[in-house]
């Protein structure tokens, strides 16, 4: 989830009869957070429950969301924290298009008109007060585009009640409770608790120790968790493997282009799966430079470890390129899997590749990537600070924190080492295991020993938060095999038009210096690539430079010309430059110091071997070439009406199958020229697009085999087509 600042005051609603845990009027629920599993209380409250009285915090018009049911689960606590109930009242957009649905009303459980009675029931409902009331309490959220992701957006809030609302403490116990829910991080720990012999009691009384909250205070009951088991008990892991060799091989024949491996033990069981798709295996080949290998979602169905390959494409976009579920963690499971994803990808080894902390993961690494180099993401390392030295640092922990952060920005070795010196002494860590675990492992962390491979700027970590939002949609505890991968499918489908619409939605950027070099590289990089270059060049007017040999050049920042700097070589007739800093060498695009030496030996364009292939417009996925637009357009306008078409009997649906798949393994046959048309001759012609195209009348298909009795078809049909013109 987003966590976006208030634009203006937030609405603060007092809540009486329920207690904060630090029982002060200060202190509020927090309902922002990142993880499901979050407390909602303010870290610097200290329990004692002295107070009846606790503030909440209302969502608010433009708060946005990562997806709609985080913004339903944030409601849900609103509603429960305050006193009413929340009900679903409608939404808009078509599940099976690729933009899914795109708005959603969520209302108060009170709100409409009151229903009529039923049959035999107005006598006894003459006693009981109605449950609708017309409340017109609601919060509307709306998915919006920005970015090449979706974002959901709160665009209308109204917390204005027109009846009592529920005691805080007695809303779990409505029939028509709606908060009863179980998250995805408290369902994993239901199973390993389960699987560890306890019972469905014991399993409550510990989640309920773990979130220090009361008896009873858990979002689900001891019925919930009952239900869930059983649902997690009833899968059939020999059917399963059945149907996903099944759904593999229908692939394979529908999508030849489709791979995946598999690999079977001894009994015939299933042990490991991998699979990667027509669209992934042509990102890779294009931005295959550098891989984030991720370990860190598992299928809790099967208690299975799920392993994924991303990338980053030149506009930014975290890109899909294999997945794998293994059998388990052991050593020899991954390296079937780093093994499979290479003979997936046609054996292509990438540049760098980032994984979380991992000895199998660094073993194999090691002995079957000897030419990548391995890191470890910032962002991984600064999240497992906390666990590891909050405890033996105590108060001193912040500041050991801040000047950690420093330090793994230091790209000079020898000062890198000076300064962990320092910090180890200062904070008394020299006998700490833990900082001699991440002083033994600065290779695959330190700035300064990492500067020399490319990361495009992957090394921060802001892709982790991307990569759980792909998997949050669909991956939860009961998600089945066969499920998860097809669900997979969806997501990437969703990925590359997402992507296709940042292509064809780009923007002029506008220029800040006027310098030749910058309009030059702003013709060529992407919206993405191109802020990075002009953020360089921006800052190198602020440098000084000093000939210090024959093609060589010390660069100092204008306001420590005392020391320090970095030495350029630039050779202008060979159009090769070159910094100690290695700027281009990490990040892929010319550093500050060495575009101030071009300008100033009056070189008015980039040389083409700095300007990447990978960063460039022209390396989309989707390219928007002369007459793309209006061709894609057509065929989605047409490919829309035929499936239209083809849904309204089973006979049409096959006839339509079987001729698509002629048709795509023809056109995959036919040669990839170059355009023969631009966009102005197809406008000129006058060529249809869109809801224009004529596609003639239905056409009447035999149906094979015994006539089946059909209902009227035409009226439904004719309805629909009604309905979207």
């Amino acid at each position: 989830m987003e966590i976006t600042p208030f634009s203006s005051k937030p609405n603060i609603i007092q809540t009486p009869k329920q207690k904060c845990p630090c029982g002060t009027d200060r202190c509020y629920i927090d309902l922002y957070r990142v993880d499901e599993d979050d407390e909602f209380t303010d870290p610097n409250c200290t329990p004692n429950n002295s107070s009846d009285q606790v503030s909440v915090l209302a969502p608010f018009v433009g708060q946005t969301f990562e997806t709609d049911e985080d913004a339903i689960e944030y409601y849900n606590n609103f509603a429960r924290c305050t006193g009413f109930l929340v009900r679903r009242e409608r939404s808009k957009g078509n599940p099976d298009h690729p933009m899914g649905v795109y708005k959603r009303e969520l209302v108060c459980h009170r709100a409409g008109a009151p229903l009529s009675a039923k049959a035999g029931e107005t006598k006894r409902l003459k006693r009981k007060k109605p449950e609708r009331c017309r409340c017109e309490a609601q919060m509307v959220i709306k998915k919006n585009m920005s970015g090449g992701s979706a974002k959901w957006a709160v665009v209308n809030f109204n917390n204005v009640h027109n009846h009592d609302l529920l005691e805080v403490n007695f809303v779990h116990y409505q029939p028509q409770y709606h908060h009863r829910y179980i998250s995805q991080a408290d369902r994993d720990r239901i199973i390993a608790l389960a699987k560890g012999g306890c019972n469905v009691g014991l399993i409550i009384g510990a989640l309920e120790m773990e979130k220090g909250i009361k008896t009873g205070q858990l979002t689900f009951s001891e019925r919930d968790v009952k239900n869930f088991l059983h649902a997690s008990e009833t899968v059939n892991p020999e059917l399963e493997r059945v149907e996903l060799l099944k759904y593999c091989k229908s692939m394979k024949e529908k999508i030849p282009d489709f791979r995946y491996e598999v690999s079977i033990m001894e009994d015939n069981k299933l042990e490991n799966i991998a699979w990667s798709y027509v669209e992934s295996i042509r990102s890779y080949k294009a931005f295959g430079d550098v891989v984030i290998f991720d370990v860190g979602h598992r299928l809790c169905t099967y208690d299975r470890p799920i392993l994924t390959w991303f990338g980053l494409d030149n506009n930014g976009n975290i890109i899909f390129f294999s997945c794998a579920v293994l059998f388990d963690e052991k050593l020899e499971s991954y390296r079937w899997a780093l093994q499979a994803f290479l003979r997936l990808l046609d054996g292509k080894y990438p540049q760098t590749i980032l994984t979380d902390f991992n000895v199998n993961l660094k073993e194999i690494i090691e002995t079957d990537l000897p030419e990548t180099k391995h890191a470890h993401s910032f962002d991984h390392i600064i999240s497992k600070l906390s666990s590891w030295f909050s405890a033996p640092l105590g108060p001193q922990y912040e500041k050991f924190k801040t000047e950690f952060c420093q330090l793994t920005e230091l790209n000079q070795i020898e000062e890198f080492e000076r300064e962990w010196e320092r910090i180890v002494l200062q904070f008394g860590l020299v006998l700490d295991r833990h900082a001699e675990f991440l002083f033994l492992n600065r290779f695959f962390w330190g700035l300064a020993y990492l500067k020399n491979w490319f990361f495009g700027g992957l090394l921060g970590g802001e892709h982790n938060l991307k990569i759980r939002g792909f998997f949050r949609r669909f991956l939860n505890s009961e998600t089945k095999l066969k499920d998860f991968i097809e669900q997979v499918g969806v997501a990437v489908d969703f990925q590359n038009q997402a992507a296709e619409e940042t292509n064809q939605n780009q923007i002029q950027t506008n220029l800040k210096t006027c310098l030749p070099l910058e309009e030059h590289a702003s013709t060529i990089l992407t919206p993405y690539s191109f802020p990075i270059f002009q953020k360089e060049i921006s800052l190198s007017t602020q440098y000084a430079v000093y000939e210090t040999d024959i093609e060589t050049y010390l660069v100092q920042h204008h306001l420590k010309t005392g020391g320090g700097g970095h030495i350029v070589t630039c050779i202008p007739s060979s159009e090769e430059v070159s910094c100690t800093c290695k700027g281009f060498e990490f990040l892929g695009v010319l550093c500050r110091h060495a575009l101030r030496v071009l300008s100033l030996k009056n070189c008015f364009v980039v040389p083409d071997r700095y300007l990447l292939l990978r960063w460039r417009r022209e390396s989309n996925l989707f390219p928007k070439s002369s007459g793309f637009k209006y061709r894609s357009q057509a065929l989605k306008s047409l490919g829309s009406i035929l499936v239209q078409e083809s849904a309204i009997t089973k006979d049409r649906f096959d006839y339509v199958q079987w001729h698509l798949g002629k048709l795509l393994n023809h056109v995959r046959d036919m040669e990839a020229g170059p355009a023969n048309v631009v966009e102005d001759d197809w406008l000129d012609a006058g060529m249809p697009i869109i809801a224009e195209m004529d596609v003639g009348p239905t056409r009447k298909i035999a149906p094979r085999g015994r006539p089946r009795k059909q209902k009227s078809t035409v009226k439904v049909a004719n309805e629909e087509d009604a309905a979207l013109s």
